[in-house]
């Protein structure tokens, strides 16, 4: 089947592009500009005519034959005005083609990917480029989608599959008393490629949170400010702001660029002992959020007294903010080396700038970017994991004894880096990939 989508934003617009991939593009292509002939990759001004021979709009396209195109088969793009009208009546006629589909979410990458064009790596990253906000979102996506990247992990697996073909070499020739020395002769390669994987996993540490974002928790007792502070940082109303205690009940999440990076604040429910059920399981949520953040912000009401239950979840990766200090009342909590409070008022919009301030730095201290990284994802962190897990069983084995288990481990270390690039049989990872694509890529 061939296969179409608009392949620009939806929406109206001044341009619009349909891509159509297949064996019935070039039938397609002739068919609604009515040319005889058509030149590869030539930009080319046509009318384009529906079945009933009706002009639905002019502008041009271009042919891609295979494999020489985005996707490895024949590729053709109309270039239209982008109308609602447009859109909507031209793919409307290419559904009415013999053997023609809309296409699923990135299923052109798919089949770029399937046609070896691309791989799994570049694929990954060609979403993340996509979907970047911030500058180094974009540094990193195109870092990993780079062919260097790419050569990296496949000079570090060609060099475990030349010490695999010396295990295997004693394997098949035991009998001849070859390979004693095969562990010996081996372990320095090996050494150095288990040292420079963990060096590309150590390098690609704050990877997954440059790609996902920051992740900052607000918490604290009710009524402390937390949903006024979000609120606030997302200058919009986006929590409930109520003197009744326990209003927020679930996450709410903004997300903000600072200082170029991309930060997901969470508002959540305040922290005390309840019987409500439903209150019960928001604070349950805020506990789980907490241990998954990245930075905590806990915020107090500064004419109250402090829960010290609440503040001995404080840790390194915490700011202690007071708030309510347009209201003049006794400061129910002293200065100290530890805690550094930050003091502000959500209402009067005091200290507000200093906070952010520290946020970011606070940020910037803890989690530093590598120019380095050539990973974005857990599944490669994990992939890597996995390698210099089966590469370090694999130096234990020192007797001649062992070959046979020696070289099992470095098969499984080869396929554990394989699957990053995408050498192994992945098909599983595919559909948890391309959901995250738009349909026209």
């Amino acid at each position: 089947m061939s296969i179409f989508a608009l392949a620009t934003a939806p929406g109206t617009s001044g341009l619009a592009v349909i891509r159509v991939s297949g064996k019935e593009a070039f039938k397609v292509a002739k068919t609604l500009t009515k040319f005889k002939k058509i030149k590869p990759r030539i930009a080319n001004f046509s009318s384009f005519y529906d079945h009933k021979n009706r002009i639905i709009d002019k502008g041009i396209f271009i042919f891609f034959p295979k494999p020489n195109s985005y996707t490895g088969d024949d590729v053709v793009e109309f270039h239209v005005h982008g109308s609602n009208a447009v859109i909507k009546y031209f793919l409307k006629t290419l559904s009415s083609f013999k053997n023609c589909r809309l296409a699923k979410p990135g299923e052109f990458t798919k089949t770029a990917l399937l046609n070896k064009k691309i791989n799994l790596l570049q694929a990954e990253s060609l979403i993340d480029l996509i979907n970047s906000e911030t500058e180094i979102q974009r540094v990193q996506a195109l870092k990993v989608m780079n062919e260097d990247t790419t050569k990296v992990y496949n000079n570090l697996r060609d060099e475990m599959i030349k010490i695999l073909s010396d295990y295997e070499a004693v394997i098949d020739f035991s009998d001849d008393g070859v390979g004693d020395n095969v562990f010996l002769n081996n372990r320095d390669k090996l050494l150095k490629i288990n040292d420079k994987i963990k060096e590309i996993i150590l390098n690609g540490e704050n990877s997954e949170k440059i790609r996902d974002g920051f992740k900052v928790s607000i918490v604290g007792p009710t009524n402390s400010g937390k949903s006024s502070l979000i609120n606030f940082l997302a200058n919009r109303r986006v929590s409930i702001v109520s003197n009744i205690p326990g209003t927020t009940r679930d996450l709410i999440e903004i997300s903000i660029l600072l200082n170029g990076k991309l930060v997901r604040f969470f508002d959540t429910a305040g922290l005390r002992k309840s019987k409500n059920i439903i209150e019960k399981k928001g604070i349950s949520l805020t506990n789980k959020n907490l241990k998954d953040s990245d930075l905590k912000l806990f915020i107090f009401d500064h004419t109250k007294k402090i829960d010290e239950k609440i503040l001995k979840l404080y840790d390194e990766k915490s700011i202690l903010v007071l708030n309510k200090i347009d209201i003049k009342k006794p400061n129910n909590f002293s200065e100290n080396k530890i805690y550094k409070p930050v003091r502000i008022s959500v209402k009067k919009n005091i200290g507000i700038s200093t906070l952010v301030k520290i946020i970011s730095k606070k940020i910037d201290d803890h989690f530093k970017v590598n120019e380095d990284n050539i990973i974005s994802r857990e599944r490669h962190r994990k992939s890597l994991e996995n390698t210099v897990f089966f590469i370090e069983k694999c130096l234990n084995k020192k007797s001649i004894n062992q070959i046979d288990l020696a070289a099992e481990d470095l098969r499984l270390a080869v396929r554990n880096l394989g699957e990053i690039v995408g050498y192994v049989n992945v098909e599983e990872l595919l559909d948890r990939i391309f959901k995250d694509f738009c349909i026209g890529k």
